[in-house]
């Protein structure tokens, strides 16, 4: 994507990369409200909530990328990734209006780092 380093590289990102990851985080961030949305309006459609976790997965992926290249310039929010991962999985697992709640809360605030 961009280049990610790991998590051990001290390098401090450059403006021009702090854009690139924001934008990526940003859209990620769009598509994973809509592809929530949908998942929560599905139903019982199985193939269709499938592929809306997959888009959701790939998503989240992206998101966590961008939060571990802030996280680098010793930004907080691991704990709070952590918590969008767990709350993620919950989701999944009982997909409840407040377990829906909560995912998009720890989403919307990720969002700011």
């Amino acid at each position: 994507m961009f280049g990610i380093q790991g998590s051990g590289s001290s390098k401090p990102l450059t403006p021009q990369e702090k854009k690139e990851y924001q934008k990526a985080y940003e859209k990620g961030h769009d598509l994973f409200k809509k592809a929530l949305e949908a998942y929560g309006c599905a139903g019982s459609n199985p193939h269709k909530k499938e592929k809306l976790k997959q888009v959701m997965d790939e998503t989240l992926n992206v998101m966590q990328e961008t939060t571990r290249a802030y996280l680098r310039e010793g930004k907080k929010g691991g704990g709070d990734q952590k918590k969008l991962l767990q709350d993620y999985q919950e989701y999944i697992e009982n997909p409840s209006k407040e377990n829906r709640v909560k995912l998009m809360e720890d989403v919307d605030h990720l969002k700011n780092f």
